[in-house]
């Protein structure tokens, strides 16, 4: 397994996590239950693992049955210095992919949506470059991730300006990198299409339609689908990790991209949502969805390694005997983790206002240790993986190696040899081109992308590609002048 690649395998590397810790401790697992669990070591856990790591906020929401037994909030949301509390709204990136699911299931249920019927039907101009392939994908296909859509094109509505039906008009020059309906690829774009579908069918923007069927029965009063009214109610700042530092970094989600990863929710109304997941659609007196369709979300439908499958906007897993219904959601400057324990009726949301290209995966290794206290037994220590860690830096500091490099050898260019010079372009240029065309394979995202999600990345590889490209062209041509005299 390549964990570089970090969008495609965030789900298979949280399930990895959550596997390790279940490793550790001599206890065995058993279901939670109110009375036994230790909330206080569980917020003592969170509390050091967020100052080791210098999050500055995060928050925790546990529920059992169709209770809340605990909410807490940590750290600052701001640098003014407000508290995090169970009502701050965060963004929750793409664990909205389950609310997607769950608007299309919903119009299913009303019998205005056939999960097999072709996206066309709904849609009667959507088309990529291959027609045909077009034709064939279902909406089936677009919530479990297999309409052939790659990870790469998924991600690049992150530049986008334009709104969601215009961008998925936009599509046709989209080529599919597998066969519609026989292999599981993690696409954004997948749940851009289906959201549109739950406008044309709703005849409502895909917003309201949350708000009035999600967000209202189930009294997530501090959730959203745009940013406007979060910050009125104290949405969270999101901060970007950069060479080992958080800093505050603001951005909207862009249109296309709200319905796989824009929407907004505080810890305390995702528990309510939770509740519903676990309690066969139901959260009080509401229904927002029959016992039928809940099972249906979380059935596995398509493998994505190993024992890990993906269902409708869920990961599904088992690990040391436990069936797991999980998601990650990651945008750039936030993270969130939604965890079901469906035969033990408990789950968990933990909530953070910070991310980077290090610390992708410390929000999902505190959820493996608070896991493990639910569970009777010692957290896993949490730590950025080394070739994570060395892929950063090496492609970071690649810039000022370059520059003493080229330093160096400009204070000796005139003792140097023939050999000497062609190594030095080959050198400088096979960096350059390995970094350029490299990385972006690595992360499965277009350039674009990573220069807004990881602009440190991005601009270290930009001025690796001048610097060595122009060094190695400069280099050649006083080769051949030389060799011309």
């Amino acid at each position: 397994m390549n964990t570089l690649k970090v969008y495609r395998l965030l789900s298979t590397l949280i399930c990895l996590t959550l596997a390790l810790a279940l490793t550790i401790g001599s206890v065995s697992a058993s279901p939670m239950r109110q009375g036994e669990t230790d909330f206080a070591a569980i917020d003592a856990y969170i509390t050091e693992q967020m100052n080791n790591l210098g999050i500055p906020g995060m928050a925790l929401g546990i529920v059992q049955g169709d209770q809340i037994v605990h909410l807490q909030g940590f750290g600052v949301a701001d640098s003014s210095g407000r508290v995090v509390t169970p009502q701050t709204p965060f963004h929750i990136g793409s664990v909205t992919k389950s609310f997607t699911a769950l608007a299309v299931m919903q119009l299913v249920e009303a019998g205005k949506i056939d999960l097999d019927a072709p996206v066309q039907e709904y849609l009667p101009w959507f088309e990529l470059a291959d027609k045909e392939a077009s034709a064939k994908i279902t909406v089936r296909n677009l919530l479990n991730q297999t309409s052939g859509i790659s990870t790469k094109d998924g991600d690049r509505f992150w530049t986008s300006q334009q709104g969601l039906e215009e961008h998925v008009r936009g599509l046709n020059e989209i080529q599919l990198t597998q066969p519609v309906a026989k292999t599981w690829q993690y696409s954004n774009l997948n749940y851009s299409i289906a959201g549109l579908v739950v406008e044309k069918v709703s005849r409502q923007p895909y917003a309201d339609y949350v708000t009035q069927h999600i967000f209202e029965p189930l009294d997530m009063r501090h959730s959203y689908a745009s940013r406007a009214p979060a910050l009125a109610d104290g949405l969270a700042v999101g901060h970007h990790y950069m060479f080992g530092h958080a800093f505050e970094r603001e951005y909207a989600v862009p249109l296309p991209g709200v319905p796989g990863g824009g929407l907004i929710a505080s810890v305390e109304d995702m528990t309510h949502y939770a509740i519903a997941q676990l309690s066969d659609g139901r959260y009080g007196d509401t229904s927002i969805l029959s016992a039928q369709g809940i099972a249906e979300l979380h059935a596995p439908a398509i493998s994505t390694g190993g024992e890990e499958h993906y269902a409708m906007g869920w990961n599904v897993t088992t690990l040391d005997g436990i069936p797991l219904v999980l998601h990650t959601g990651d945008i750039g400057n936030f993270h969130s983790i939604a965890v079901l324990m469906p035969d033990h009726g408990s789950g968990f949301i933990l909530l953070a206002n910070a991310s980077g290209f290090e610390q992708l995966r410390q929000v999902d290794a505190i959820a493996g240790g608070v896991f493990n206290l639910l569970n009777g037994k010692a957290p896993a220590p949490v730590s950025v993986p080394i070739n994570v860690r060395f892929l950063y830096w090496a492609v970071t500091v690649t810039p000022l190696l370059m520059i003493l490099g080229i330093a160096f050898s400009w204070r000796f260019w005139r003792s140097k040899r023939v050999g000497h010079i062609l190594l030095i372009v080959l050198l400088y240029g096979g960096i350059a081109l390995l970094w350029l065309f490299l990385v972006p394979q690595l992360i499965e995202s277009p350039f674009s992308s990573i220069r807004f999600i990881h602009p440190e990345l991005a601009y270290a590889v930009l001025a690796s590609a001048v610097l060595g490209i122009g060094w190695s062209i400069y280099t050649a041509m006083n080769l051949m002048t030389r060799r011309s005299k």
